[in-house]
C-alpha cells in the first residue's frame, strides 16, 4: 500500500485533488470495463473432519474456489471427482473397494491439495453440471487410504457456467510426465499459482515446506515409514488433476527449502509418481 504526500501549500493541495480525482475516476472506469459481462467465481467451504467432509450438496456450475479447512487431527485433501453416466458418490465407494485403478465413469479434476491441521488450502477449478464428489485419498498415519474410512462427499452441480474472470496468476505451473514447470522461481510472499496439466496423465502437486536442515531425501523416508512426525509442514497445491485440466491456487510462502511432489499412482506401473522422479526442493528466500 502506497502514501500520498500532502502540501501545505492550497492551490497546489487543490491541484493534486483534481489530479487525484480523475486518476481514481479512471481506475474505476479500467475496472469497470475489465470486469464487465464477468462474474466472480463461486466460493464453497470444504470443513475436512476426522473422517468426513462438510459441504455442500449442490453447487452452482462454472468457476468455483474451493476453501479447504482442516479442522481434524489429520491431514486431508479435498480431490474433486467427476461422475459420468448418473453415478454417485455411493457409486464411487462401492467402486473403490475393489484394488485396482479408478472406472472409467471417473475423472478428477482437481480440488485443494493437503494443508497442516487447523490450516486452509485453496484451489479454482471450472465446474460443468453433472455429479461430482470430494474424496480424500490420504492414508497417514496407519496407510488406510481416508475414503476407506467414509471420507467421500457427493455434490450436484447445476446451471449453466458464468462467464466468470479466472484469477489473475503471477506464476505458472506446467505438469509434465514427470516433472514439474515453473515459469519463474517462487519467492516468498503471497502467490496465485496457475496449474496447467499437459502431460499424459493425471498429476498433482503438493507443496511441503520442510523442517530446517531437512531434505527432500528426508521427506522420502518417512514417506516410506511414516514413523513419527513428518520432516515438512503441508502448504496445499492442487489435487489430482486429468490431462487438459487447469486449476488455480493461491499459497503465502515464507523463506526457506520446499518439496513439490506428486503422489498419485502411475498407469503404467502403480508406482506414486515421485518414484518416477516427480519431486522437486527448491528454494524459497
Amino acid at each position: 500500500m502506497t502514501t500520498r504526500s500532502l502540501f501545505a501549500a492550497a492551490a497546489a493541495a487543490a491541484v493534486l485533488a483534481a489530479c487525484v480525482s480523475s486518476d481514481a475516476n479512471q481506475a474505476a472506469s479500467d475496472s469497470a470495463d475489465e470486469h464487465a459481462g464477468h462474474a466472480m467465481p463461486n466460493v464453497v467451504t470444504v470443513v475436512a473432519n476426522d473422517f468426513a467432509f462438510e459441504a455442500p450438496a449442490e453447487v452452482p456450475a462454472g468457476l468455483t474456489r474451493f476453501v479447504l479447512k482442516g479442522a481434524g487431527q489429520q491431514i486431508h485433501h479435498a480431490t474433486i471427482a467427476k461422475l459420468e453416466g448418473g453415478k454417485t458418490a455411493a457409486d464411487l465407494m462401492a467402486a473403490f473397494k475393489t484394488p485396482g485403478p479408478p472406472p472409467s465413469w471417473v475423472t478428477f479434476v482437481g480440488g485443494p491439495n493437503v494443508p497442516d491441521p487447523g490450516a486452509e488450502a485453496n484451489a479454482t477449478v471450472d465446474l460443468t453440471p453433472g455429479n461430482y464428489a470430494l474424496i480424500c485419498f490420504v492414508d497417514t498415519p496407519d496407510k488406510v487410504p481416508h475414503f476407506a474410512k467414509g471420507m467421500v462427499h457427493g455434490f450436484t452441480v447445476t446451471g449453466s457456467s458464468p462467464n466468470a474472470m479466472a484469477p489473475t496468476a503471477d506464476v505458472n505451473l506446467v505438469l509434465s510426465d514427470y516433472a514439474f514447470n515453473f515459469d519463474k522461481p517462487l519467492t516468498a510472499g503471497r502467490h496465485t499459482i496457475k496449474v496447467t496439466n499437459s502431460a499424459a496423465q493425471d498429476h498433482e502437486i503438493q507443496l511441503i515446506h520442510l523442517a530446517p536442515g531437512k531434505t527432500l531425501a528426508d521427506m522420502q523416508q518417512w514417506i516410506a515409514k511414516m514413523d513419527g512426525p513428518p520432516p515438512g509442514s503441508a502448504v496445499g497445491g492442487v489435487a489430482s488433476m486429468k490431462p487438459g485440466t487447469i486449476n488455480y491456487f493461491d499459497v503465502e510462502l515464507e523463506p526457506g527449502e520446499y518439496v513439490a511432489i506428486c503422489f498419485v499412482p502411475d498407469k503404467g506401473d502403480g508406482k506414486p509418481h515421485f518414484e518416477h522422479g516427480m519431486a522437486k526442493q527448491f528454494t524459497v528466500s
